[in-house]
């Protein structure tokens, strides 16, 4: 069970009990205004167009049944691997300033690592 179900069913309290029933209020109220959409294929995404995150696809799954939770977490899944991919393929190589600043906090011969791209640099 997530954080959010314990609060909305209360077993964390009164105060986080209302605090949930108020951010599904919100989230409903942004379904109806537009601000979240879902499209013909139960894909929900926000005013940006961003496929939503999990916290927030629970929140509208609780409010519609329009919503296909499974496809929003796949399309979410390729939306980031996208984004990943175009981050590494226009990575460049650190400065000589940012090297010295990783040599600053990290100190000489550490080899830091971008957990992003699997490059790694030996300060």
């Amino acid at each position: 069970m997530t954080r959010f179900m314990q609060e909305l069913n209360g077993r964390l309290g009164e105060y986080w009990q209302k605090r949930a029933e108020k951010e599904l209020e919100t989230v409903r109220a942004d379904l109806d205004a537009g601000r979240i959409t879902i499209d013909e294929k139960g894909i929900a995404r926000n005013c940006i167009g961003r496929v939503l995150m999990e916290d927030m696809l629970e929140k509208l799954a609780l409010v519609t049944e329009k919503v296909d939770t499974i496809a929003t977490a796949a399309a979410r899944e390729a939306e980031v691997a996208k984004e990943l991919e175009s981050y590494r393929a226009n990575r460049k190589p650190h400065s000589a300033e940012e090297i010295a600043e990783m040599r600053a906090a990290f100190g000489k011969g550490t080899t830091v690592v971008n957990i992003l791209t699997g490059e790694k640099a030996v300060l």
